[in-house]
């Protein structure tokens, strides 16, 4: 690769974005000043137009974004970008070593997220990678029920591996640090033995090919810390997730363009498909505890954005490489699931506040990338407030006037050019992308990927409408995620629901309090300012119907609507992940704690080696045996089960134990399911001919 100098560059293309956002922003600014009554002069009117020239430049941050990428997009590509230097050569042939395939998981669905990683492993194996490649699943479950299958899934994992190949099983049993503790309590033990390596989400799908090419961009370009792909939306099962899947197959395109030209060698990290460089992630990019108060006490929750701008504190790149196809990921099925997301996304964008002001030496991109991640959510109740403002300046207007709170005064002469040119300014900003979207998808001959160019057309006129309904509802929600960070409300981490589900019942629990408000709000309008009604319906109404749009958009979406590529054009990896394949067998009528102790080959316990049991630690494990080979599992708390099966003796004495049971104890009711699984005994021999996978139980049943 030839040398590469792309800073120059860089400073251009943000200099000339910054001109064209607050020249826009002034432009904004001076038309809503003259779209003011007189009646609206002082304080009120000038917080108003403070709120509003931080809302525009906002929104015209991602608009001129687009037309960034729309316009890379229409020149073929950015030069400047690592994907256009890169050299037709295989991509394995000049990387010597192992590559560490991570993925970290916490209570996720075992079977789908454990089927994405054996998608995207033999798709490696399929492409000749033998010998290369370690895989790592990295678990904070601390249900038994979860990762004792976790194990049985992985233990069938690496029996199917090529020769050379690995898979390797860590679970933590304290969850230091979520996520990001996750991943360096894995480089403490094995990251040193590893160039590089590959981190995947429960729900990510990486194709060999965009692996290879990633691994050749770092084997190419020895600067590069990390290189981050844009993950493309797939396997939308529901409405709501199918409506996010084509907005980001056919928006995303030019808005992932536009960001990495703006960014070009200091992109972001978002902590999933992308490949680091293991060594100087390991020196630089460490993260402490935060010692503040209140939120800014403990973990990093969003620790990607900080990676990202430690690694080029370093002196290393980041690039976003779009260019690299190949790269998938899931949307939350639900509207519910989706908001209960960023809650713990605004919670941890909202931590960046103090390496913001506090960590020295950081790249002003990577600085300008942690206030822009902040004000992805601090956005929503400055629009809450400057609706507020507006109501309140509309309700001191001239009485009897209908005018459009905040933005034009029907008592001002200058309302109708000054207000319609904010008006057509304000929805060319917001509509703008998506027809840049349209205009480059049609452009490039892509829109037979999408149903036809009629088709692509209908469905966004379809997406638009719901997008800006659910736009309050989300207004809302992320209002009061900001309050309860603030206000350090308790965040419990969990895993995120992936394949939809849910009633009525759990929309009204979820939905009920931001409706009950608004209803009060819309009452308290009517009763003050009835003329302001229907100015407050557009923000009002979607939130009162929240639960009903919840339920509605968790249905089953159809094939026939929200086409996108990958239903035109079927994607092997997808197409491998999506076959309903059982990873671990488990007796139907047996927990899999149950399975563990009486199955005589269980690899949970009997292959482990840990040091013998004495003095308190002993005692302790002869009484939860004592204790569940009477009383059975259900005697025993999670953490109690996960004890045991750590321990082999206790194991081992458990199962013999569990084996020797009275028929009308809890085990002999376990050991009577099993035979129902199992066949008669009497019937041994040919059990095993017909049923080879039950060969380990016969002798011991017998």
């Amino acid at each position: 690769m030839t040398e590469l100098r792309w800073q120059p560059v860089a400073y251009r293309r943000r200099g000339l974005l910054a001109l064209l956002v607050l020249g826009q922003t002034f432009l904004g600014v001076w038309l809503l000043s003259h779209s003011l009554s007189l009646a609206h002069e002082g304080w009120p009117a000038i917080l108003l137009v403070s709120l509003f020239a931080i809302l525009f430049t906002w929104i015209g941050l991602g608009f001129w974004t687009a037309v960034f990428g729309f316009v890379m997009l229409r020149r073929g590509g950015d030069p400047f970008s690592l994907s256009q230097q890169l050299s037709e050569e295989p991509g394995t042939q000049s990387f010597e070593g192992r590559l560490a395939l991570v993925m970290p998981v916490c209570h996720e669905p075992v079977q789908r997220s454990l089927g994405n990683l054996q998608a995207v492993y033999k798709e490696l194996e399929d492409k000749g990678w033998r010998n290369k490649v370690d895989v790592f699943v990295l678990s904070d479950s601390q249900d038994p029920e979860v990762w004792l299958e976790e194990q049985a899934a992985c233990a069938e994992l690496s029996a199917g591996m090529a020769d050379g190949n690995r898979l390797f099983y860590r679970r933590r049993r304290v969850n230091l640090n979520f996520k990001s503790g996750n991943i360096a309590d894995f480089l403490r033990r094995w990251g040193a033995r590893y160039r590089y390596m590959v981190v995947l989400d429960a729900d990510s799908l990486l194709t060999a090919s965009a692996i290879e090419k990633l691994v050749q961009l770092m084997e190419q370009r020895p600067q590069a810390g990390i290189i981050q792909t844009a993950p493309r939306l797939a396997r939308a099962e529901t409405r709501f997730a199918r409506l996010q899947q084509f907005a980001n197959r056919c928006y995303g395109r030019i808005h992932s363009a536009g960001l990495a030209a703006i960014q070009l060698g200091d992109a972001n990290y978002w902590g999933h498909n992308a490949i680091i460089r293991v060594a100087p992630f390991m020196a630089h990019c460490g993260l402490r505890r935060l010692r503040g108060w209140g939120l800014f006490r403990g973990p990093v929750l969003s620790h990607d954005y900080l990676e990202s701008a430690l690694m080029g504190r370093a002196g290393f790149e980041v690039w976003l490489e779009p260019a690299i196809a190949g790269s998938y990921e899931e949307s939350p099925p639900t509207l519910k699931d989706d908001l209960i997301r960023d809650r713990r996304w605004c919670r941890g964008n909202l931590q960046h506040l103090v390496p913001l002001l506090t960590m020295a030496k950081l790249r002003f991109s990577h600085r300008l990338a942690l206030l822009t991640g902040i004000l992805c959510y601090l956005a929503s109740p400055l629009w809450l407030a400057f609706l507020g403002l507006s109501g309140y300046l509309a309700m001191a207007g001239t009485p009897g006037s209908q005018p459009l709170p905040g933005l034009i005064g029907a008592s001002s002469a200058n309302w109708s050019l000054a207000g319609a040119c904010l008006i057509g300014l304000t929805v060319t900003t917001l509509l703008g992308p998506r027809v840049l979207a349209l205009v480059d998808q049609g452009l490039a001959g892509r829109e037979t990927l999408f149903g036809g160019g009629w088709r692509m057309a209908a469905n966004t006129v379809g997406e638009t409408p719901v997008s800006l309904i659910l736009a309050p509802i989300r207004m809302i929600a992320h209002s009061g995620h900001v309050a309860g960070a603030f206000l350090n409300r308790s965040l419990r981490w969990q895993s995120q629901n992936r394949t939809g589900a849910g009633g009525m019942a759990q929309a009204l629990q979820h939905f009920a309090w931001p409706a009950l408000v608004c209803a009060g709000v819309l009452a308290m309008i009517q009763w003050y300012s009835p003329n302001l009604t229907p100015w407050a319906l557009p923000v009002t109404i979607p939130v009162l119907i929240a639960p009903l749009l919840n339920v509605w958009l968790a249905g089953a979406g159809t094939g026939q609507r929200m086409i996108v590529p990958e239903q035109v054009s079927a994607v092997p990896v997808i197409t491998r992940a999506s076959v309903a394949h059982r990873l671990g067998k488990r007796l139907p009528s047996l927990s899999w704690f149950e399975q563990a102790v009486l199955s005589p080959h269980y690899s949970c316990w009997r292959h482990r080696q840990t040091g013998p049991s004495h003095g308190c630690k002993q005692r302790a494990l002869k009484s939860l045996v004592d204790r569940c080979a009477v009383q059975g599992p259900g005697a025993l708390t999670g953490s109690e089960i996960s004890l045991l099966c750590d321990h082999p003796e206790a194991m081992q004495s458990l199962h013999l134990k569990a084996w020797q049971a009275e028929p009308d104890s809890p085990w002999g009711a376990a050991l009577a399911r099993l035979s129902l699984n199992l066949g008669p005994i009497q019937t041994a021999t040919h059990t095993h001919r017909t049923q080879p996978e039950h060969s380990p139980w016969i002798g011991v049943a017998s």
